[in-house]
């Protein structure tokens, strides 16, 4: 048995303790996570030394097997009322992308068009064996008299959905450990199933007049060239998307972001480029950028419809497009109308264009546009006005932490610019959903 396949064995074996989380309260849980960290940390190098990277014998201990104690700590942390998540997203974290591993290694020969280093058979037997692994452990795990009783069929489509999700998630060519990205992933997308009530979707807005105008719109935008071809077929989808779930002003609020946002690239474009700082592909966004940018919105807009609090998501939905405004604005245009750019972390003087630098002018920008952006929502009716001023702190916040995250990971080739973006983004609407909870 070679060292890899052990490693791989080794990070599928702990799931069979998910089955004790049936029995677990929530501070046993949260001992018997702490008790995996510290197997991560000392214990596991008694055992599997021989199965250490090189990089893992140097440090004496496997940092892989530390962050994997650690988020199942931090899904019990976050999911602790709904115990059957922790169990999903585990089984995926573990049996997913275990078996993806080992599938993909044997009989991974077709790569991945979007990340050569992934397989598709590696990505279906994560779908396969992460979904089949998720459904049995929440099944189980919702036997608890103390979780509200869901029906078998329930788990079977949740969980196969959420693996297919999160294989998505652990395919793309992220630098960000996968213990990291696809339990989050699968928690938070679990989680959002626990709101959903299917009998809302009669609430929905027309298929026909969402698709027609659309890709109306998309079209133009392709006709423009302000979209690649990649970038109009997901713009496509979550257009769609967002006009099902919020009508045409919703869909107005997603016109408006992407409107400013090919603006600002576009805006003396050939100076920027001649300073190395320009977008590339000369300003059109592809499906990256779109999912990015808009996938935060398209998933708050879902839950405005399918959820009994619309109100809340709503304005999530408007902070996830004015963060991404305020991030964009912010960043275009500041590098051509900054006076003194300086590094967030610093506060020193630093080039224009540099990863974590802002401005004086181009965060007075980028706060306008996104005081656009909510006042043009409270004129629509989505939102209230006590909202608007929601809407513009948190993507303020939102904003920030893009920029202390370029300034700190991202220079340092940690993470894509898209990584940071789908961050930022997040923090904006997640820090909205908090306000607007405690204040609305």
């Amino acid at each position: 048995m070679t060292s890899e396949t052990k490693r791989k064995i080794e990070h599928i074996v702990p799931v069979i303790f998910a089955f004790l989380l049936r029995y677990f309260t929530t501070w046993q849980a949260l001992l018997f996570a702490f008790v995996g960290i510290m197997y991560g940390l000392f214990l596991s190098k008694i055992f599997v030394k021989e199965a250490f990277r090189e990089h893992e014998q140097q440090r004496g201990f496997s940092f892989g097997k530390l962050i994997y104690g650690a988020m199942v700590f931090v899904l019990i942390l976050l999911f602790s009322k709904k115990m059957h998540v922790v169990a999903g997203a585990w089984a995926i974290m573990s049996l997913g992308d275990g078996c993806s591993n080992l599938f993909g290694k044997a009989y991974g020969h077709k790569k991945l068009p979007w990340n050569p280093e992934k397989s598709w058979i590696g990505s279906a037997a994560f779908v396969f064996f992460g979904g089949l692994g998720a459904a049995i452990l929440m099944w189980w795990v919702n036997l608890n008299p103390s979780q509200t009783p869901l029906a078998w069929h329930h788990f079977l489509i949740t969980a196969f959905l959420t693996s297919f999700i999160a294989a998505g998630v652990e395919s793309l060519p992220l630098k960000i450990d996968d213990n990291i990205t696809v339990p989050l992933a699968a928690g938070l997308f679990l989680y959002a199933t626990t709101l959903v009530k299917w009998e809302h979707l009669r609430h929905a807005h027309s298929i026909f007049a969402a698709f027609g105008i659309t890709v109306s719109f998309g079209l133009l935008a392709y006709y423009l060239k302000a979209v690649s071809k990649s970038g109009l077929i997901v713009g496509i989808v979550l257009g769609t998307g967002i006009y099902l779930c919020l009508g045409f002003r919703g869909f107005l609020i997603l016109f408006t972001f992407f409107s400013l946002g090919s603006w600002s690239s576009r805006h003396k474009y050939a100076w920027k480029a001649s300073q190395g700082i320009a977008q590339e592909n000369k300003g059109r966004r592809g499906s990256k950028h779109a999912l990015a940018k808009g996938g935060v919105g398209f998933v708050m807009a879902v839950l405005a419809l399918l959820t009994d609090t619309p109100e809340i998501f709503t304005v999530a939905f408007v902070a996830a497009f004015a963060t991404a405004t305020f991030d964009t604005i912010s960043s275009e245009l500041g590098q051509i109308y900054g006076k003194r750019p300086v590094l967030i972390t610093t506060m020193r003087p630093a080039p224009a264009g540099t990863d974590g630098a802002i401005s004086a002018e181009g965060t007075i920008l980028g706060a306008l546009s996104a005081a656009f952006i909510g006042t043009e929502a409270y004129a629509l009716q989505l939102i209230t006005l006590q909202a608007t001023a929601i809407v513009i702190l948190a993507s303020f916040i939102g904003t920030t932490v893009e920029s202390i995250l370029g300034a700190t990971m991202e220079r340092r080739k940690w993470i894509s610019n898209e990584v940071v973006n789908f961050i930022n983004i997040s923090t904006g609407a997640g820090t909205s959903l908090f306000l607007a909870k405690a204040c609305l």
